[in-house]
């Protein structure tokens, strides 16, 4: 389903990403970790095809998804940022999910039919008269999420989808992308939490300052490159190590 090969990326002749090489199939889940300012949201932005769309970047190497490559955005690919409040700008909540879906030439019983299943699906449709921004930080994520599953992508991209939630929330969240994963959605997940990473994806991806330092599946996290690499070993997995 995603395919990335030998990829690079370079902005304003810094080095942002080198020699990306891994590929996911249809309705599996890549965890993506690594420290701070290692590439992992370019590489989401490069999934998308926001960059080089709309922000600048030298790219080399391919990406493909599902066996086509792009030089534009990809409007079967998803994204939903670290902060919600980039991109939920609509009066109501219910607006927010139908500004997406306009966007896609939805329009009438289809249109409405899609937003009230995206908001009922992550539990804010008896919200959905209300202003976004009364809403809590975990439920704006949420909204968000919706936003986007509303479109239906084939493959959907979160960065930091937790970041600042509960655990209640974040547990509350990845039970909801697990079904979208069970019903065949392709997902990509940026997070800094291991532990909640590994009880969820099929396959990680370990980035330092811009280079690939493992991909595969759990057993990554016995490589000491992991590690060094400032990515947390999963409780779990430290004990079994132990």
């Amino acid at each position: 389903m995603i395919e990335v090969g030998n990829f690079s990326l370079r902005i304003k002749e810094r080095q942002i990403l080198d020699r990306i090489d891994f590929a996911i199939g249809k309705g599996e889940a890549l965890g993506v970790s690594g420290s701070m300012g290692s590439g992992k949201t370019s590489l989401l932005y490069c999934l998308k095809g926001i960059i080089p769309k709309m922000k600048k970047g030298e790219l080399s190497g391919g990406i493909k998804i599902a066996g086509k490559g792009s030089d534009g955005l990809r409007k079967d690919v998803g994204i939903v940022f670290q902060d919600p409040n980039d991109q939920i700008f609509s009066k109501t909540v219910y607006d927010e999910v139908c500004f997406g879906l306009r966007n896609h030439g939805h329009s009438g019983a289809v249109l409405e039919e899609k937003a009230e299943e995206a908001l009922n699906m992550m539990g804010l449709w008896n919200r959905r008269n209300e202003d976004p921004f009364v809403l809590s930080h975990g439920q704006r994520q949420k909204l968000a999420i919706a936003s986007v599953l509303a479109m239906e992508p084939e493959v959907l991209l979160l960065d930091e989808p937790t970041a600042s939630l509960d655990h209640h929330t974040t547990v509350e969240v990845y039970r909801k992308l697990d079904e979208l994963r069970e019903e065949g959605n392709t997902i990509v997940v940026v997070e800094h939490d291991t532990d909640m990473l590994v009880s969820f994806a099929d396959k990680f991806l370990i980035i330092d300052h811009g280079m690939q330092k493992a991909f595969g599946d759990e057993e990554i996290f016995h490589n000491p490159e992991v590690e060094q690499a400032g990515v947390k070993i999963p409780w779990g997995l430290k004990e079994e190590k132990g």
